[in-house]
C-alpha cells in the first residue's frame, strides 16, 4: 500500500534495544500511539532482538518466531544484535559470516514488514526510533534501511530513551508531571533511572533529565535466586528512600523486563507511599510514538526545552563583523539532536590572530571563552587569509573544532595547516 495523506498519515516508532525492541504506529485518526502485539489479541509487545535463518532455505525471521525456530535446531541465528554492531562483531550462520551490523539491518527491515501488515502502510510518513543512547554508527544503520524503504531522511528522527520519557510526560495529564517524575528500567543488562525536572520559570521551560545506573548494583542475574531477589528488593527500597528524600516526586513508573518478574515486596511499600506508580513495557516506544506525533506538529513540545542525553547542552557562538557592526553567529544551539548538530563556515580574519568562540550554557547561562592561537599558520597582509572552521559533535558530551588555512585565492595558496581540538562539554556547564 502507498504512502497515505490527511486523516490517514501514518507514522511508525521503534524502540530498539539489545534485549527486547517494541513496535508502535499512529495514524491522523487516533489520539495517541498504539503498540503492536507480536501474538494478534494478546499484549505481548516484546519482540526479542534477535535473528535467524532457516536451514532449509533462504528466509529470515526474528524475535518469538526466531527463537522457536532455533530452539527446534530449525535456524541458526545470533542475538546482541546492537553489542555486536558497536564491537564490529561478525557471526557464523549457515556457512556464512554476517557482521552484526547486517544482521541489525535484517531484524530492523523484519521488522518493519511487522508494522505493513498492521496498520497497512509499506511506507510511513514518519519514523521515529529511539535508542537508550544514540550513536553515531547505529544511526547511520538506520537510515541506511530507512532509505532501501523509500523514507527520505527529513522523515526520520533518532532520539535517546531519556528524550522519550520527555515525551511520554508531556502528553500526559499535567497532574502527573506537576513535580519531579522518575522512571526505573530494568532490563537484562541494565538497571537505570531517569529523573525529570521541569524548571517553570522561564521560558521556553526547560526539562531536564538526570540519569543514575545502579547496573552494579541490581542486576538481573540477581532474580535467579531468592537470596539475589531479597537483596535487590532492598537495594530497590533504599534507592527510592533516597531519591524521594531529596526531590517531591509526583509519579513513578516502572519499565523493562525485570520488573515483570516476582521480587519486589518492601520496594512496594516505598514506592507506593504518596507517589502514583505505572508499570508498562512499553514506555519508551510510546514516548517514540508521541515523537512522531510531534513531527505530525500535534502537541506542545515546541514550549519547552529538552535538557538530556543526547541533545546538545551548550550554544557554540563566534562574532563577526557585518556591515561595521560585531553580530554573533550560532554555530551550534543547545537542545539539538547531537548527531545533526554541527556547523561549517569560511571567515577572514581582521586584525587578530586568534579565534575566540563563546560557550554558554543552556541553563545557566553562563558563558565561557575558547580560544584558538593562529600563531602556527602563515603570515599575511591583513585580510588575506580565508579559516574552514569546521563543529562536529562526536556525542553529546563532546564536539571537535577543526580549524583549516584555505589560502587567499591565487595570491596565496592554502598552506594544509589544520587545528584541531575536542571540546568537553561538561567542562563548560
Amino acid at each position: 500500500m502507498e504512502k497515505q495523506s490527511g486523516n490517514n498519515r501514518i507514522s511508525v516508532a521503534v524502540d530498539l534495544c539489545d534485549d527486547y525492541s517494541q513496535i508502535s504506529y499512529f495514524t491522523g485518526t487516533m489520539t495517541e500511539p498504539e503498540s503492536l502485539s507480536t501474538i494478534p489479541g494478546e499484549q505481548k509487545y516484546l519482540i526479542p532482538t534477535i535473528v535467524a535463518k532457516l536451514n532449509q532455505s533462504d528466509e529470515w525471521c526474528i524475535g518469538d518466531i526466531a527463537e522457536l525456530h532455533m530452539k527446534r535446531k530449525e535456524a541458526a541465528g545470533s542475538s546482541s544484535l546492537i553489542h555486536m554492531t558497536l564491537k564490529e562483531e561478525s557471526a557464523e550462520i549457515g556457512k556464512r559470516t554476517y557482521s552484526g551490523q547486517q544482521l541489525l539491518e535484517i531484524f530492523i527491515f523484519r521488522l518493519f514488514e511487522l508494522a505493513a501488515g498492521h496498520c497497512h502502510a509499506n511506507r510511513p510518513d514518519k519514523v521515529v526510533f529511539t535508542l537508550e543512547y544514540p550513536d553515531r554508527l547505529l544511526v547511520a544503520v538506520i537510515h541506511k534501511v530507512m532509505e532501501k524503504l523509500g523514507i527520505a531522511r527529513e522523515n526520520i528522527r533518532v532520539i535517546g530513551h531519556s528524550e522519550s520519557f520527555i515525551y511520554y510526560n508531556i502528553f500526559q495529564k499535567k497532574e502527573l508531571w506537576i513535580n519531579d517524575v522518575l522512571v526505573f528500567d530494568f532490563t537484562k543488562t541494565r538497571f537505570t533511572m531517569r529523573k525529570l525536572n521541569l524548571v517553570r520559570a522561564r521560558i521556553p521551560q526547560p526539562i531536564i533529565i538526570e540519569e543514575n545506573d545502579y547496573s552494579g548494583e541490581i542486576g538481573y542475574g540477581l532474580l535467579e535466586t531468592r537470596e539475589g531477589r531479597l537483596k535487590a528488593d532492598r537495594r530497590f527500597a533504599e534507592i527510592v528512600k533516597e531519591v524521594c528524600s531529596r526531590h517531591i516526586v509526583s509519579t513513578i513508573y516502572l519499565t523493562g523486563c525485570g520488573f515483570y518478574e516476582t521480587w519486589m515486596e518492601e520496594s512496594v511499600n516505598v514506592l507506593c507511599n504518596k507517589h502514583r506508580v505505572f508499570q508498562g513495557y512499553n514506555l519508551f516506544v510510546k514516548g517514540a510514538g508521541y515523537a512522531s506525533m510531534d513531527m505530525f506538529r500535534m502537541g506542545e513540545a515546541g514550549n519547552y526545552q529538552f535538557v538530556c542525553s543526547g541533545r546538545t547542552l551548550v550554544n557554540i557562538e563566534i562574532n563577526v563583523i557585518r556591515d561595521g557592526r560585531e553580530l554573533p553567529v550560532m554555530l551550534s544551539g543547545a537542545g539539538t539532536n547531537w548527531y545533526e548538530a554541527g556547523a561549517r563556515i569560511e571567515c577572514i580574519p581582521d586584525n587578530t590572530r586568534k579565534l575566540v568562540f563563546y560557550i554558554s550554557s543552556s541553563i545557566n547561562k553562563a558563558k565561557r571563552e575558547l580560544i584558538f592561537d593562529l600563531g602556527e599558520f602563515p603570515e599575511r597582509p591583513n585580510k588575506n587569509t580565508r579559516l574552514e572552521i569546521a563543529l562536529s559533535y562526536k556525542n553529546d558530551r563532546q564536539c571537535m573544532f577543526v580549524i583549516t588555512d584555505k589560502g587567499f585565492g591565487d595570491f596565496f595558496p592554502a598552506s594544509g595547516k589544520t587545528l584541531k581540538q575536542v571540546l568537553n562539554i561538561e567542562d563548560y556547564l
